[in-house]
């Protein structure tokens, strides 16, 4: 495959994906639970008897997927392109004897799974790497994998106007820095239930607007028309 004719998600499926999770193995594999998962566990609590079936997209290893799952007593998906992570959770989760959780490699805009599978779906940071051609895929490939009635929760960067970076670690690709939940919630079939602005570096509001993350954690309307 040429990589200067080729998608962003095909890139990230053949090399950096891999090389991705390289980099970022040691913060990967910690115990520690992350701030957006913490967030996602204590607005979602008063539903935890209805959120029986969990998919990360972007799940890498799939450490938070697995806490998320052993919170919610729940089954979980993970959808990531990098093989090397995939292949390290799914190992990691069998010497656990987890039989509740399976990773798999793949892509945002092309998920494997039946319409209406999931309670909850979870965009684990990876919207902004998105090839700007394959960007509704992916929005309405999560839609549809989620029930109405479920819960839709968004890692990314939270910038004051979108705008387009080259991506730092490999030349000729991009970052979309956008307000993703925004695609949803002005198709008036999600409401925001919470949202919180932190940072890479601290678990509070940056005044540096480039330095800005967020979760965004939606509800499906059922009733949507």
């Amino acid at each position: 495959m040429n990589e200067k004719n080729s998608t962003q998600t095909e890139v990230f499926l053949k090399t950096e994906g891999d090389q991705w999770f390289k980099r970022n193995i040691d913060v990967l594999s910690g115990a520690r639970e992350s701030f957006e998962v913490e967030l996602i566990k204590r607005i979602l609590t008063p539903f935890n008897q209805e959120v029986k079936n969990i998919l990360e997209i972007g799940c890498s290893n799939g450490r938070k997927l697995e806490q998320l799952c052993e919170y919610f007593k729940s089954h979980g998906k993970g959808v990531d392109p990098s093989s090397k992570a995939v292949e390290e959770g799914n190992s990691h989760f069998k010497a656990q004897g987890q039989t509740n959780i399976e990773l798999i490699t793949g892509a945002a805009q092309a998920l494997p799974f039946a319409a209406d599978s999931f309670d909850l779906v979870f965009f684990g940071f990876c919207l902004y790497l998105v090839d700007r051609s394959e960007l509704f895929q992916a929005i309405s490939a999560a839609d549809r994998v989620l029930k109405p009635g479920g819960f839709l929760a968004i890692l990314d960067f939270d910038p004051i106007q979108r705008h387009k970076r080259p991506y730092h670690h490999k030349e000729g690709l991009f970052t979309y820095k956008n307000q993703y939940s925004r695609f949803f919630t002005e198709s008036r079939h999600y409401y925001l239930v919470a949202k919180e602005s932190f940072s890479h570096g601290h678990n509070h509001f940056s005044k540096d607007g480039n330095e800005r993350i967020s979760i965004n954690i939606l509800y499906k309307e059922p009733d949507a028309y």
